[in-house]
């Protein structure tokens, strides 16, 4: 297992201001896009890298529909060797490594609430444990299906409430 600083693996872009940016808005890489992408709703293609929400302190992997849009500055975008990073290994390790998650809290030690967006220095400096390729693939994967079926049983949830709730109703009808 190798233990490397994010800088020494990552190559960042950081989005632009949105004042300065001259395109159309479907051009844009929005919250909703990172969400979409997050959840698997986009298509994920595996040689493409990831964007950090700076605002959420989340990783996303990039999806072909939103490959060629243009971040934001709330948006921090993660090129690597996809050889020797898996993005959903790279999207797990930050979103819910224990070792990511106690370096994040030492750098908030001490700052307000409103201030706690992470930066493209703290983020590079962020000590990243990389094990073999395929123990990547197999750990981001399972990561990645987690999260899809955490969001069945929360629409399957939804559901059964709105029927009870269809139900009841009916039932003060009568």
């Amino acid at each position: 297992m190798e233990t490397s600083t994010l800088n020494e693996i990552v190559q960042f872009t950081l989005g632009k201001n949105p004042t300065r940016i001259r395109v159309q808005i479907d051009g844009l890489y929005t919250p909703e896009d990172f969400e979409k992408d997050l959840h698997s709703i986009n298509t994920f293609k595996e040689n493409i890298g990831c964007i950090i929400n700076l605002i959420k302190s989340k990783c996303s992997p990039i999806s072909v529909e939103t490959e060629r849009k243009c971040i934001t500055s709330n948006f921090l975008r993660c090129d690597f060797d996809t050889g020797k990073i898996y993005p959903w290994y790279f999207c797990y390790q930050f979103n819910e490594g224990k070792d990511v998650e106690q370096q994040i809290e030492m750098y908030h030690q001490g700052t307000t609430l409103s201030v706690k967006k992470l930066n493209i220095k703290t983020i590079g400096e962020l000590k990243f444990f990389l094990p073999d390729i395929e123990k990547q693939v197999l750990i981001g994967n399972i990561y990645r299906q987690s999260i899809i079926q955490n969001d069945l049983m929360v629409k399957q949830a939804e559901d059964v409430k709105k029927f009870t709730m269809a139900f009841i109703r009916r039932m003060e009808e009568d």
